[in-house]
């Protein structure tokens, strides 16, 4: 009986149902009118707090100083978002700095992820381009 060949494909196997379980998957070329269609609020605001309340799981405090859809300038949001790593959803937001983003969810409680900010990040290059076209959609 050969043993290393089945140990070898029941190890690969494991490897690539939970590899594929913890990748996180965002979609590709947002629009602007996508992105106010699908979310329940889409802001700029400064992040204000951090807490843990969860395992992975942080709630976020931002004053918005730029409402697309969904609040108001000048409030306080709270938003609830997975604090991982980027391979597995999680964002974290410089306290002090702004940042835009779509949320899920609704007034009493929103929630992000990195897919409801990596397009806003200025790494990527899409922010400014979509937030114009956010504001030119608002004005009509």
């Amino acid at each position: 009986m050969r043993i290393g060949p089945a140990i070898f494909l029941g190890g690969f196997l494991i490897i690539a149902a939970t590899g594929s379980a913890h990748a996180c998957s965002c979609g590709r070329n947002p629009t602007a009118a996508g992105l106010l269609e699908s979310s329940a609020a889409v802001f700029t605001g400064v992040a204000q707090s951090t807490v843990a309340v969860g395992p992975g799981i942080s709630m976020t405090t931002f004053k918005v100083t730029e409402a697309f859809k969904g609040v108001r300038t000048g409030r306080i949001v709270r938003v609830r978002h997975r604090s991982g790593s980027s391979a597995s959803c999680g964002v974290q937001f410089a306290l002090g700095e702004a940042h835009t983003l779509s949320a899920g969810g609704d007034a009493s409680g929103f929630s992000a992820n990195l897919c409801s900010a990596w397009m806003f990040l200025p790494q990527v290059g899409l922010g400014a381009d979509l937030i114009a076209q956010i504001r030119a959609l608002r004005r009509r």
